[in-house]
């Protein structure tokens, strides 16, 4: 019987390969699918299930209820499980196949006003100083981080993975690395270019001049130098929500942006679902509709307002 570490090794290979699957899976997806099954396999182990061949269905649900994992990170485990136990079972009866998926709630995003997006952003804006040394570095960061997050709707590691060769600012347009290893090109504000071009050409060589050596092509770097993490994003994002009687991180401006674009400004018409669709980078325009709460009714007013026979 195959051991646990050979077939964990074996879901590695086969991860990385990717084969023919329709989406690439990123390599935080990755990550995640060997961590759960390194965690199921070890609780089979402990348990005296002998090796992944010898799994059952009900060993797989005492194991999913003995982890406490939440509701999405279960139904996160059973597509891990699935991958993993492929090669030792026949197709379509693998044990994560032979039980229930959980239901996972839709999670509830913060809703922010326009006018409270205004007084987020505005909170960040600051007279250009005339001397570099006038400047905080990491508050020109920050100030561009959240005005390219709130106004191309980028997700917080599509932020983090922005590299300085993929800002067109002749174009004002950035170049963005989503899920599944799909690239899109994402148009900027006015305002984001303006914060982006000041952190680039003023803030960030102060961060790269303290830290030679160590800093990397990336847009965003961190205080020591390195590129910046999620975690990082996000509590920049949720000081400022704070700052606002809200809270939340990059998600809420993402969902903003979205809705926003929808809505359009006050006596002027919003985008098409179709352009929120790009720019957001959903593959399907049903995730767009669901993202941003539009219903059958809100497409017709659209049509009707739209169409010349509307």
């Amino acid at each position: 019987m195959t051991s646990w570490d050979d077939a964990l090794a074996d879901l590695d290979a086969r991860l990385q390969r990717q084969g023919d699957r329709p989406r690439v899976l990123s390599p935080r997806t990755r990550r995640a699918y060997l961590k759960d099954a390194r965690l199921l396999g070890q609780w089979m182990d402990a348990h005296g299930v002998p090796g992944p061949a010898a799994i059952t269905p009900s060993a797989l649900e005492a194991a999913l209820r003995d982890l406490g994992w939440s509701a999405s990170t279960r139904a996160r485990a059973l597509t891990a499980a699935r991958e993993w136990l492929a090669p030792h079972f026949p197709a379509g009866r693998t044990p994560p196949e032979r039980i229930p998926r959980p239901r996972v709630p839709a999670p509830l995003v913060t809703r922010i006003s326009q006018a409270e997006a205004a007084t987020l952003v505005a909170g960040m804006s600051r007279p250009v100083a005339a001397e570099a040394d006038d400047l905080d570095p990491l508050a020109l960061r920050n100030r561009a981080l959240v005005e390219v997050l709130y106004g191309s709707g980028l997700r917080r590691q599509e932020a983090c993975d922005m590299a300085l060769g993929d800002i067109d600012f002749e174009h004002e347009t950035v170049r963005v690395a989503g899920k599944g290893g799909r690239t899109r090109t994402v148009p900027l504000t006015e305002p984001a270019v303006a914060a982006l071009a000041q952190w680039i050409h003023q803030g960030r060589p102060v961060v790269a001049a303290e830290n030679a050596g160590r800093a990397r092509d990336e847009v965003f770097l961190s205080r020591s130098g390195r590129p910046l993490d999620g975690s990082t994003v996000y509590r920049i994002v949720n000081d400022r929500l704070r700052r606002i009687g809200r809270s939340g991180g990059p998600h809420v401006l993402r969902h903003a942006a979205a809705t926003h674009l929808l809505e359009g400004p006050p006596g002027r018409d919003g985008a098409h679902l179709r352009v929120v669709q790009e720019v957001l980078g959903h593959a399907s325009l049903a995730t767009t509709q669901r993202y941003t709460g539009v219903t059958t009714r809100d497409i017709q007013g659209m049509l009707r307002r739209g169409h010349p026979r509307g």
